[in-house]
């Protein structure tokens, strides 16, 4: 029998450095993207600045916090060329979907005028007072309030969906629908505190802005379905629709890939100002956009996408009650809602904020702060003005 290390070079045998060093340039060079990647796959995959790939074949990696996780990482330079590839990804999504939202609108507001009002004439669109007197009875209409509210809603958060489910992550841990590293009782404090942001955001605005009239009409819309009876349904349609399909592109999509390539306050910030420009009304934009940066924090504080959903859900469910149930018909959407109303939203606003202050306290001196990105393998997925918030 020959001798097995003749086969080899002296310094290229199994277990010899110049060997190592040989196997990890060539991973290197595999691991190296074409620059002509397809615009889908910049979309959906996983590689970020942070360098982490995804890799089926590849168990046993253990986080900073515990844990298995299929991610290895990649070589400094592979990292820096993620960061300049991936980082206008996020805000192509933005385009993306506001292309369908506003595509959806328009063909769901025809649609919506043709089952209300009946036949449509081409004059109709030439008039613009017409045509606004036309889409009040859409809106004063179930039907009409269902096909130009929540249909369009559907539209906004659908090109996220097709990009994460068609992503080499796990669809849940791409948008953040995991437990995260909060107990599940704090997303019931996220959503106490929500409405306080909101009435407190209000308070502020108002003594700098006056209520603009697109919030006006809304308002009456909100009142006219609620003194109808049809409260319930408006308050969850409200409350439920943009609590889903806001925060899974805003926060489950767009600030968790703005946070792989951009300092986390960073992208909080470039995420909840999109949210709030989505609102496209001026006074709207600048009273959503204190909310939008506290369930960012939230969000990546807690490494879940489900408070930010609990608390933007509750948020617009108790602007509902204040506008519909208003003592004042004619009381500015900025304004604080009935007493008992907003003593309610500040005593729950107030516990809600002090135990999120508990849970985050104990979330840093665990150590576990400051290292989250949904999705990411540090995520820990199995651990333990005056003052009416407006709808967001």
């Amino acid at each position: 029998m020959s001798d097995e290390s003749s086969e080899f070079p002296e310094d290229y045998r199994p277990g010899s450095e110049a060997s190592e060093e040989n196997q990890t340039y060539e991973s290197d060079t595999h691991l190296e993207p074409p620059s002509d990647a397809p615009l889908m796959a910049e979309l959906v995959s996983d590689t970020s600045s942070g360098g982490s790939s995804p890799r089926s074949d590849v168990e046993g990696f253990h986080s900073p916090h515990g844990g298995n996780a299929s991610f290895i990482q990649d070589s400094p330079r592979q990292a820096d060329r993620n960061t300049r590839l991936r980082w206008w990804s996020p805000l192509l999504m933005v385009l993306i979907s506001l292309a369908s939202y506003l595509a959806v609108s328009g063909v769901m507001s025809a649609v919506a005028l043709v089952v209300v009002a009946g036949d449509v004439s081409p004059e109709l669109f030439e008039d613009p007072i017409a045509l606004q007197n036309a889409m009040s009875s859409v809106l004063s209409s179930r039907i009409g309030l269902f096909l130009s509210l929540v249909v369009p809603q559907i539209a906004l958060v659908l090109p996220c969906l097709i990009a994460a489910s068609i992503s080499p992550v796990p669809f849940t841990e791409r948008l953040g629908l995991v437990k995260g590293e909060w107990p599940v009782w704090s997303w019931l404090a996220v959503g106490a505190a929500s409405p306080l942001v909101g009435i407190i955001s209000g308070v502020v605005l108002s003594q700098f802005v006056e209520e603009s009239e697109t919030l006006k009409q809304m308002n009456d819309v909100f009142r006219d379905h609620g003194a109808s009876g049809f409260f319930l349904p408006l308050a969850f349609m409200i409350g439920v629709t943009p609590a889903f399909c806001e925060e899974l592109l805003f926060r489950g999509y767009i600030q968790q890939r703005l946070a792989r390539v951009l300092p986390p306050g960073i992208g909080i910030f470039i995420a909840s100002f999109l949210f709030a420009a989505f609102h496209i009304d001026f006074v709207h934009v600048l009273a959503v956009f204190p909310l939008g940066l506290f369930l960012g924090w939230v969000t990546w504080r807690s490494g879940s996408l489900f408070p930010a959903m609990v608390g933007h859900f509750v948020n617009n469910f108790v602007s509902v009650i204040g506008i519909v149930f208003s003592p004042d018909m004619d009381q500015d959407s900025l304004e604080l809602p009935a007493a008992t109303l907003t003593l309610s939203v500040f005593v729950f606003g107030l516990i809600g904020a002090i135990l999120i202050a508990v849970v985050a306290r104990r979330q840093r001196l665990a150590g576990l702060h400051g290292n989250t990105v949904i999705g990411d393998v540090n995520t820990i997925t199995g651990n333990d003005a005056s003052g009416e918030e407006l709808p967001s």
